[in-house]
This record gives C-alpha cells, structure tokens and sequence, in this order.
C-alpha cells in the first residue's frame, strides 16, 4: 500500500500527529496544525485516494474475470467495466501529477486543469527530474494503453469469453505495472519529505 511506503517515513509522526488532533476536534476541542502537519496531512490524503483508485482497478478487473464466458450480456458488462478501468487510470495520471505538485509546495491552481500535468513536471524537472521521468512513464503508460484500447475497440464485436479472459489478465498485469510506477514516484519524492 503507497501509504505504507518507506518514503513517507519522515512524514508519518505529522501525520499521527494530525490524526490525533483531528480526534481532539470531534471531541470539541481546537487544534492548530503545524505547516508539517499541514503538509503531511495532504501528501497522506492525496495518497489514499491513489490507493482507492487503485484498489477500483483491481475490481474493474475482477468484475471483467469473473464475467461467464456465455453471458449474452457479458460484452456488455465487460465494456463497462474495461471503460471504469481506463477513467479510473486517466484519474490516477493526473492525481499522481497533482501529488508531486503538492509535495514540491507548487501552486494548486497550476497544478490543476488544462496544462496542469505539463506544469508539474516542467517544474520538477529542474530539481527531482526523477520525479519528472516517473511521471512521464506513469503518462506513456496510459497512452499505450489508450492506444491498445483503440485497436481492441475494432475487434470487441466478435469478443468471446475467452478473449475477455485474456483482457483481465492484461489489466492485472497494467494493474501490477501503474502500482510499480507509483511506488517509484514515491522513492524520488523521499528527498522532498525528508527536508519536512
């Protein structure tokens, strides 16, 4: 899981820090966070929600394994499912951009909307252009499978169950491969949160 990962072991005692205080606050208390807790506390949410994104890419892929081979509506559900599969990985790109904009205190609103992706790795280029390049793979990741969805699209009208199977394989494998990729994002921001 990313939020385990040993990158963020400088982060992590903000973080409970702020989990903490948060509790003090449902309590009816007050708390002022420090600009470390802050800081920890948005690189840890921005993460969570990479881990559920992931964990979606997994029942997506699930969800397309277990289809019956027979199923008159089997294409259909697969279709479904393959399409949440790709909107959830074009969502993990961008959120994957927007994590690094955050770690390198880069300004939300640049790191956002059209351009924002482009924005991010300009600027980290500079300084962590390991950073960069994980998020320029994370990127040519998800266009090569943009492109193989395109070519797949042609041949789904004659998809057998058989062919689903394969499909499901592919998007365990593209799975195992987006969280590879974001474990390495990880590792080049270490410096970055150990300098927190």
């Amino acid at each position: 899981m990313l939020t385990e990962h040993n990158a963020l072991l400088s982060l992590r005692p903000f973080w409970v820090s702020y989990q903490s205080m948060l509790k003090m606050v449902q309590a009816g208390g007050r708390f002022y966070a420090s600009p470390q807790e802050s800081y920890a506390a948005k690189q840890f949410e921005k993460l969570y929600e990479l881990e559920h994104d992931l964990s979606n890419l997994k029942r997506a892929a699930d969800f397309i394994r277990d289809l019956a081979a027979d199923s008159a509506e089997g294409y259909d559900i697969y279709r479904y499912h393959d399409e949440h599969f790709s909107m959830r990985f074009a969502g993990i790109v961008d959120k994957s951009h927007r994590l690094v904009g955050a770690s390198l205190l880069l300004k939300a609103d640049k790191c956002e909307g059209s351009g924002g992706n482009a924005f991010v790795i300009r600027a980290a280029k500079d300084h962590y252009p390991d950073a960069a390049a994980n998020l320029e793979r994370l990127t040519a990741l998800e266009a090569n499978h943009k492109k193989a969805r395109k070519a797949a699209v042609a041949m789904e009208a004659g998809m057998r169950g058989t062919d689903i199977a394969f499909e499901a394989i592919y998007l365990d494998e593209l799975n195992s491969k987006i969280a590879a990729a974001l474990a390495a994002l990880l590792l080049t921001l270490k410096p970055v949160y150990e300098l927190i």
